[in-house]
């Protein structure tokens, strides 16, 4: 039994390497906080090739420039990841030929009977322009009489970013929310465009890449230092060697069975998760901390502290009722902490008591405290509150919370602002048949003339057949007549003689083709398709159309999640309110206060230097776990003097762990660190102040 806690560690360690190869530490940010429908719906966008798209741009509107950007075109289609790269708005032969084949149903069709005086004049017209002009004329043979209108081809070339140069545009087969698959892209591209001078690219991916490599270099060297300060810490307080590794031996075997555990949940743990639950299980230090100072390791049994089994039960509770939560981010670092802590909490109690470690010997000094009841604590946490209620701001926009990556907000608003279809707001249609889909988009068009989608290239067969009626209604044959008869009048000889050729026989046979720069998918028995709207549109939302606005989805969602925590952190603060009276009784404003104080008080400091976010309000719900035990600590208890020490220390580490995120640069990890940092200063004073 004396080597348990070793033979633990040991195991767990086995088990974690034996499948360290299948776990997957994921550190794409803005992913976890979508609803579960926000996240089906950037799927479809991302199957359309909404965000596949890889812009790169080069100074200058010279022929050198875009000469030089035809070469890196030619490298880009050496990676077998870029599935496809578009140098200019020239069609592709498919594209042609396709145009071709559906010229008639496609075109805007004139069906006024013209007389045979116009046609004359028109044929007239031709002639002359053809044998006035210095340069050489072409002549549209199959609609001399300009019958027929089309405006799917545009007669711009190149692409051009505003203020900048000519742009190409390439696409990737990859999974782009994958950050290691992104990564091996992103290198190759630029492996490519360093050799080029003012030659720029973005991509909704290069976030992914950027800002994960930074969340994972800025949480490891969190966890790095929050170790170092831990071991210092436990080290010094602890002056026992066999004290001081089995603490880190527990404390390892928490953070091990809770990865394995809470992989076993998910398909991917979020290093956020990861960072959050480690800094998290320092708090089961408490536990050993209260059973060191009062003697309780040398009982030689399973220890049973009704304050430490207490204060135990309402921390898990509440992660436990945050297990529940459907906020993957906030889901995984309650399932983390619950079990981090009970694997503490467990080892804590029964192998420690096999160890044959004594009680410290402390110096007992006379202390001031400062005179005040509960009752004053109470009541100034109620007032810091009730002016928090009037002034508290919310921050919905999830995108603060990331890694502010200068260079790449700074990159996209130039695309944005330059690019002439970033003028547009895109629309997901869907629809439970291929057919109705695209009459669903047809009416859509008709709300929305300029709109730009698969409607362009493919008609819906109501629509395509109506076209084709109205062709068949119309006397081509004997306007081909009076053509070729005119024609030759005037002195042309058989130079028309293929006008509106097959034009009787013509029928709907339109279909989706790769080259086409929208698309139709079947996902889950439906079809979606994607549209563009004039960006200052308004566009309702419906069963069938739904806006693609990455800001307001962002935003929707974070005040859905507020709502979810709100109401989750009444049922905690319920949870805890009736565990302290089943403790305390009518004298529960002793341990409430613990409960009120830093938590009004952070929300006080919050108020006064900003505005609150999603990861305060979780950070908050860590606080109400493990400020409440302080209160159930010192509740009526015997022993003072050991249980402010225990407390003291614990709440040192607690600082080491959680106190160093205040340094992040990422604005998720900082916002857990000032809420923490804050909430651990409020329990000082209460510790160092109470009678």
């Amino acid at each position: 039994m004396k080597y348990l806690n070793v033979v633990i560690f040991i195991l767990l360690s086995l088990i974690y390497l034996s499948f360290s190869t299948q776990i997957k530490f994921s550190t794409n940010f803005i992913e976890i906080f979508f609803s579960q429908q926000s996240i089906k719906l950037f799927d479809i966008a991302k199957k359309l090739g909404s965000s596949e798209e890889i812009l790169i741009a080069k100074k200058g509107f010279t022929k050198e420039s875009f000469t030089e950007l035809e070469k890196v075109a030619d490298k880009l289609r050496e990676i077998p990841e870029i599935s496809k790269v578009e140098v200019g708005l020239k069609p592709s032969n498919k594209m042609k030929k396709y145009f071709i084949e559906n010229y008639y149903i496609l075109s805007d069709f004139d069906n006024a009977q013209i007389s045979n005086e116009e046609i004359k004049k028109r044929l007239q017209n031709i002639y002359d322009k053809i044998y006035s002009s210095p340069i050489y004329e072409p002549i549209n043979t199959y609609d001399p009489l300009e019958l027929f209108t089309q405006k799917i081809v545009s007669n711009q070339k190149r692409i051009k970013l505003k203020d900048y140069g000519y742009v190409i545009k390439a696409k990737t087969s990859i999974n782009t929310s994958s950050a290691a698959e992104s990564r091996v892209v992103y290198n190759k591209i630029n492996l490519v465009l360093e050799k080029h001078k003012d030659i720029v690219a973005i991509a909704p991916f290069y976030y992914l890449v950027e800002n994960s490599a930074h969340i994972r270099s800025d949480a490891q060297k969190i966890m790095f230092i929050s170790t170092l300060f831990l071991l210092i810490l436990y080290f010094f307080i602890l002056k026992n060697i066999k004290l001081f590794f089995n603490t880190v031996i527990t404390i390892g075997s928490s953070i091990l069975c809770a990865i394995l555990l809470t992989f076993a949940m998910y398909e991917s743990i979020s290093i956020l998760a990861l960072v959050f639950g480690i800094s998290i299980t320092t708090i089961s230090i408490d536990y050993m901390f209260h059973y060191y100072f009062h003697g309780d390791f040398s009982d030689k049994k399973f220890i049973v502290k009704k304050r430490v089994l207490f204060g135990f039960i309402t921390t898990f509770g509440v992660f436990v009722i945050f297990s529940f939560i459907d906020i993957t981010l906030f889901s995984q670092l309650a399932v983390f902490s619950a079990v981090s802590l009970s694997v503490a909490y467990l080892l804590f109690s029964f192998v420690f008591i096999h160890l044959g470690i004594s009680p410290p010997k402390l110096k007992r000094k006379a202390q001031k405290t400062l005179e005040f009841k509960p009752l004053h604590v109470v009541l100034l946490s109620l007032i810091m509150l009730g002016y928090v209620y009037q002034n508290l701001e919310f921050d919905s926009n999830l995108k603060n919370l990331d890694y502010q990556n200068k260079k790449l907000i700074n990159l996209s608003k130039k695309f944005n602002e330059g690019l002439p279809n970033n003028y547009y707001q895109k629309v997901i249609i869907n629809e439970t048949t291929k057919e109705r889909l695209l009459q669903r988009y047809e009416e859509l068009l008709k709300m929305h003339p300029t709109m730009l989608g698969i409607g362009k290239f493919v008609y819906s067969d109501k629509k395509c057949n109506e076209r084709v009626e109205k062709l068949k209604n119309y006397d081509f044959k004997k306007l081909k007549d009076s053509i070729n008869k005119y024609a030759q009048q005037i002195g042309f000889k058989n130079a028309f003689s293929n006008s509106y050729k097959g034009i009787e026989d013509i029928m709907c046979n339109m279909r989706v083709i790769d080259d086409m720069k929208f698309k139709i998918i079947k996902d889950d028995d439906k079809f979606y398709t994607i549209g563009l709207i004039n960006s200052n549109k308004l566009v309702e939302k419906s069963l069938h159309v739904e806006v693609i606005d990455l800001g307001k989805i962002l935003s929707n969602d974070t005040k859905i999640m507020k709502s979810t925590l709100v109401n989750y952190m009444i049922i905690s603060i319920v949870f805890i309110v009736i565990i302290l009276f089943f403790l305390s009784g009518v004298k529960i404003l002793f341990p409430l206060m613990y409960l009120l104080f830093p938590l009004s008080l952070v929300l006080f400091v919050i108020t006064l230097i900003g505005q609150i976010n999603i990861m305060h309000m979780f950070a908050l719900i860590i606080l109400l776990a493990i400020s409440i035990d302080y209160g159930i600590y010192l509740h009526n208890t015997k022993t003072t003097e050991q249980t402010k020490t225990a407390i003291k220390y614990a709440l040192l580490s607690t600082i080491c762990g959680f106190g160093v995120l205040i340094f992040s640069s990422t604005v998720a990890l900082y916002s857990i660190g000032l809420v923490i940092s804050v909430g651990v200063g409020a329990i000082f004073l209460l510790l160092y102040a109470s009678l």
